[in-house]
């Protein structure tokens, strides 16, 4: 595989990643990485990924209480000085 992403696409991978590539689902990968795979392989991006697509159920959540707000005592609130 690394000679033929030489060959065909000019990439030069260690033998280690590309050893990865075949041994585990790599979580990221390089767009150039991936072109290059494209090229030496004469494949599509769609052969190469598995997209899942089912929709993540989330927990419903419980409503927030609602804090009940300070009431001023005797309507004798002191208002803040001017600036």
């Amino acid at each position: 595989m690394r000679r033929l992403l030489a060959e065909k696409a000019s990439l030069e991978l260690s033998s280690a990643s590309v050893s990865a590539l075949f041994t585990k689902e790599p979580s990221q990968v390089k767009m150039t990485t991936l072109a290059a795979l494209c090229t030496a392989l004469e494949c599509t991006p769609n052969d190469l990924i598995e997209v899942d697509t089912t929709p993540v159920e989330r927990p419903v959540a419980p409503p927030r209480p609602v804090a009940d707000l300070p009431q001023a005592a005797s309507g004798r609130s002191r208002s803040m000085p001017p600036l």
